[in-house]
């Protein structure tokens, strides 16, 4: 290769020239200068008498200068024995900066030479190092069979020595002379002859030459070139799921996570479950700074690196937790400052020390580097300083597939590339996700291969339909997935499936990049190209990865070749009777069914599942359909059916009994005036319902709109123009997306609360903000919390307040429900959540507590008699009672859903709802304004809207159940409030 050099990072220069003999002779001249003792000169006149004892005392100091003298010559700085029979060192200075041996030039930096500070270089030929296996030379086979496990040497065996003081750094060149060596597999390496280890040099590759800055010398130094990669699989368990058997099978470390740091310096939490210390992977706890990816707390991190005690007492916790039986720990600490780097960088030394004293590891996780004009950024995380210090570093990538293109200049390859020059590749983990991504805009949101494709919809069916409302045998019907249009492709650069989902207009709403297993083995191999330790997975054990990823991780773990195979996504259609499966189609991914039953009378259900490849099938919910011949009699009822269950054809009318209880009307003045106020929910503002819902004495309407990520809050200036055009307030109840909110944290959180800022300036009266957050249909399961639901409610006031302070902001009311202790981590208690919102100091963050009544079976003063048990949710006065007291009076309650659920009018009742069947639509309406006279009476509620006004939908649930405008436009319950006032 070329001796030219390029100026690097600011390293001494080198002159093309140097001559490390000359040098070396003239520094060892200038520095030894001969020293000798001068005879006497002349005779000297000599004293007469007593002259032999001068002579011996002459004789005794001679005697000891001379000793000095000969110490002083064999010490350092001079040291003229080991100078004749030793080293021969260089002594550097900010003149003579550099000497060079072969390839290798050690240089000194000019403000800092050292003090008398001298190198001296050897070599051992490459090619006699390669084959030191057999090597007599017993030190030299040490050095060869100590070498890191896949790789070789591609440079001379460099030895060094020094004498003097050195500086603070020095610098190294050694030129590469293999020219087809590849850039991205060769590292450079010391060796300490006393550990017998080699340990990586960070160093980066400057035209021909790897170019290092070090603060000591090895004793050895060589080029080494990797070859191979350990395939590593690390797999992060999450605090509410169990580690899966496949996922166990092919995890060579599993993290639990589940614990975080507290401001005592200690670990709060307990670890996923499911993985065993005895099995064949490594076991590593995960302590993060949060629950939620985007929803960090640095905040703790910062208190307790700011702090020696703390910091010492967090890393006896950590230590402590790692000799529990574990083989170390996994640090994932987010977003921290960047004032935090040099501290950060320190505390995982002192801990990494501890931990490999122990022989346990330490593993730390870090995200990606940030390309800025000055070159690549790590802010807070010094890769330098803790790849040194750890046993493993995971740079979490983006989810972006285009930074995973192919090239120099790409983000993912010139990122890992900088990072091997950092970080021993031996110790680097990239970190990826196994699970779909959704691309809106900018922004990027994990999700499962179901939720990706949930948006496609579900089957819904077209026939025509006979006289008394069957399908005769043989008509045909046509059933297609009544979700958004979908276009499936692929990116030409990176191969990634997508699918994109269209709007009315054609239009890209959102694009889902697919998670397949040729996707993820694509990035995985990353790992390959650059010699890395392995993968490390976030969510390899969350729901919704595809089996195809599962397999190609395990795959990559074998060493097994990647699988190609192309994503062909398509519907398989299947249509069931009582007897099993009738028939089967598969059709094109937009494609509609066409068919035709020729079958025996029965209900029948159609349902498709997404198919593509022989793996990935994820079903839709399907329809039912009633085949019946035309017959003189009423049509029987239907027989069994498969999921889903079918409606019935001709169903009954309810006629409910009342439950032996009396539908007893409040007087008139019962309802009081004052602060109180009270509403209804409707299907919209332009409401046919609201003549009858002023004659109530209504001045509310409550409306919901659905928040996902990029939607514009000028949605709400429409009905908020109607509302109050028609004598309305109107209360706005903003409901987010669970499945976002998992997916998105705090990030999710963030855009959530902007939107509700931007609800509040097109202004409405109230706004309720989300909906049931105690449940997992409206939560995302095992992260249900009035703790972190008062963190939501907090930005999203804030946001409220900044544009709008006349806006009433009022708490999500929780579902009611005891069902904690049969769905944990899907339901927690509405009291007990409640607690935890007012504990959290949610409070401080709403002008009214939301609250929902929408079981009771009893008149709304009734403090027992329903017959399912005294639960206090069954009891209007019980939710009343028991909110008061949770809050302590501190804020109005307003019931944002009141409402008694009646069938009358209607056909039976699902049987979920059974428990309703017997209240009549004369119950609801009494009870409904003794509600509103009860609440305007108590001084605890603000606001009482009911559930609902004008809803038509009847099956699974049954809404219009619950509507005060029945069948035929009467509205009891209106007259009933109208006359309570």
């Amino acid at each position: 290769m070329s001796e030219e050099k390029r100026s690097t990072s600011g390293l001494p220069a080198v002159v093309p020239d140097f001559d490390p003999e000359a040098q070396a002779l003239q520094a060892n001249k200038t520095s030894s200068r001969r020293t000798g003792v001068q005879p006497p000169v002349g005779g000297g006149s000599r004293k007469r008498g007593g002259g032999s004892g001068c002579w011996l005392l002459a004789g005794l100091t001679l005697a000891a200068f001379l000793v000095l003298l000969v110490v002083g010559l064999l010490l350092p700085p001079i040291s003229l024995l080991q100078r004749v029979t030793g080293p021969r060192y260089t002594l550097l200075t900010a003149e003579a900066n550099a000497v060079r041996e072969g390839a290798l030039t050690v240089a000194v930096f000019g403000d800092d030479p050292g003090a008398e500070f001298g190198v001296a270089l050897s070599a051992v030929p490459q090619q006699d190092f390669a084959a030191a296996a057999s090597s007599a030379d017993g030190a030299l086979r040490t050095a060869f069979q100590a070498l890191p496990v896949s790789a070789e040497p591609i440079s001379d065996l460099f030895s060094l020595a020094t004498t003097g003081t050195a500086p603070e750094r020095v610098a190294l060149s050694l030129e590469i002379a293999d020219p087809t060596a590849p850039a991205d597999l060769i590292d450079l390496y010391g060796y300490d002859p006393q550990t017998r280890e080699w340990r990586f040099i960070p160093a980066a590759l400057a035209g021909s030459s790897l170019v290092a800055a070090v603060d000591a010398l090895p004793a050895q130094l060589a080029v080494l070139r990797v070859s191979g990669a350990p395939k590593t699989i690390l797999a992060e368990v999450d605090v509410d799921q169990v580690l899966a058997a496949q996922v166990a099978e092919m995890a060579t470390i599993v993290a639990p996570a589940g614990l975080q740091p507290t401001l005592q310096g200690g670990l709060v939490g307990s670890l996923a479950a499911g993985f065993a210390l005895d099995s064949g992977y490594l076991v590593t706890p995960a302590v993060r700074n949060y629950l939620d990816p985007q929803a960090t707390d640095p905040d703790t991190v910062t208190a307790i690196l700011a702090n020696s005690g703390l910091r010492a007492a967090h890393i006896d916790q950590l230590l402590a937790l790692a000799d529990s039986g574990y083989d170390g720990v996994l640090i994932d600490y987010r977003d921290l400052p960047d004032a935090l780097r040099g501290a950060f960088s320190a505390f995982i030394a002192a801990l990494g020390t501890q931990l490999q004293a122990r022989q346990q590891i330490l593993i730390v996780a870090v995200p990606a580097a940030q390309n800025t004009a000055d070159g690549w950024t790590t802010g807070a995380y010094d890769w330098r300083a803790l790849g040194a210090a750890a046993d493993g570093l995971i740079v979490n990538l983006p989810a972006d597939p285009a930074a995973f293109v192919p090239g120099e200049d790409r983000l993912v390859d010139a990122m890992l590339r900088w990072a091997v020059d950092e970080v021993s590749r031996q110790k680097l983990y990239i970190g990826l996700s196994a699970r779909s991504q959704r691309q809106v805009g900018d922004g990027f949101t994990s999700m499962g291969i179901d939720q990706a494709l949930s948006a496609l919809g579900d089957v819904s069916i077209e026939v025509e339909l006979a006289p008394g409302g069957t399908v005769p045998p043989g008509a045909p019907l046509t059933a297609r997935l009544d979700g958004y249009p979908a276009e499936l492709g692929s990116d030409p650069l990176t191969g990634q499936p997508y699918i994109d989902y269209l709007d009315e207009f054609g239009g890209a709403i959102a694009r889902i990049w697919l998670a397949t297993g040729d996707a993820v083995r694509w990035r995985i191999e990353k790992t390959t190209a650059f010699a890395l330790a392995g993968v490390a997975f976030s969510d390899l054990n969350a729901p919704g990865v595809s089996p195809t990823v599962l397999e190609a991780v395990q795959s990559y773990g074998l060493g097994l070749p990647a699988a190609a195979g192309a994503l062909d996504l398509a519907l398989h259609w299947t249509i069931e009777g009582s007897g099993g499966v009738i028939d089967e189609v598969t059709t094109a991914l937009g494609e509609a069914l066409v068919a035709t039953i020729q079958a025996p009378d029965g209900n029948y259900a159609v349902n498709v599942a997404i198919v593509g490849g022989s793996v990935v099938q994820v079903p839709r919910e399907g329809a039912s359909v009633g085949v019946f011949a035309p017959s003189p009699t009423p049509t029987p009822l239907p027989t069994a059916t498969p999921t889903p269950t079918p409606q019935p054809t001709a169903p009954a009318i309810s006629q409910p009994t009342g439950g032996g209880q009396a539908a007893v009307q409040v007087g008139a003045g019962s309802i009081v005036a004052g602060q109180f106020e009270y509403g209804g929910h409707v299907t919209s503002t332009g409401t046919g319902g609201a003549g009858a819902m002023q004659r109530a004495g209504m001045n509310w309407m409550k409306i919901q709109l659905r928040y996902g990520p990029g939607a514009d809050p000028g949605v709400a200036a429409g009905p908020i123009s109607e509302a109050h055009g028609r004598g309305f307030k109107i209360l706005i109840g903003v409901v987010g997306s669970p499945g976002d909110l998992a997916a998105g944290g705090g990030s999710y959180v963030s855009q959530f609360a902007s939107f509700v800022g931007g609800v509040a300036g097109q202004g409405p009266d109230a706004i309720e903000v989300w909906n049931e957050p105690n449940i997992d249909r409206e939560w995302p399961t095992g992260q249900i919390s009035g703790e972190y639901y008062a963190d939501l409610l907090r930005q999203s006031f804030e946001a409220v307040q900044s544009v709008n302070g006349s806006v009433m902001v009022i708490s999500a009311a929780p579902a009611p429900t005891g069902a904690e202790a049969a769905y944990p981590g899907a339901v927690v208690n509405d009291d007990n959540w409640l607690r935890q919102f007012v504990a959290a100091g949610g409070l401080n963050y709403a002008d009214c507590v939301g609250a929902h009544y929408n079981e009771g079976v009893t008149p709304a003063s009734a403090t027992s008699g329903d017959p399912r048990d005294n639960y206090y949710t069954r009891y209007y006065l019980g939710m009343l009672n028991t909110y008061w007291g949770i809050i302590g009076g501190a804020k109005p309650i307003c019931f944002t859903e009141l409402g008694y659920l009646t069938p009358e009018g209607y056909p039976p009742l699902d049987p979920y709802f059974a428990w309703g069947a017997n209240t009549t639509v004369a119950q609801q309406a009494a009870w409904l304004a003794e509600a509103a006279a009860i609440a305007s009476q108590s001084g605890r509620v603000r606001l009482m809207i009911i559930w609902n006004v004008d809803f038509t939908v009847y099956g699974s649930d049954p809404m219009a159940g619950f509507a005060i405008i029945r069948p035929g436009g009467a509205c009891p319950a209106c007259d009933a409030l109208a006359a309570a006032r």
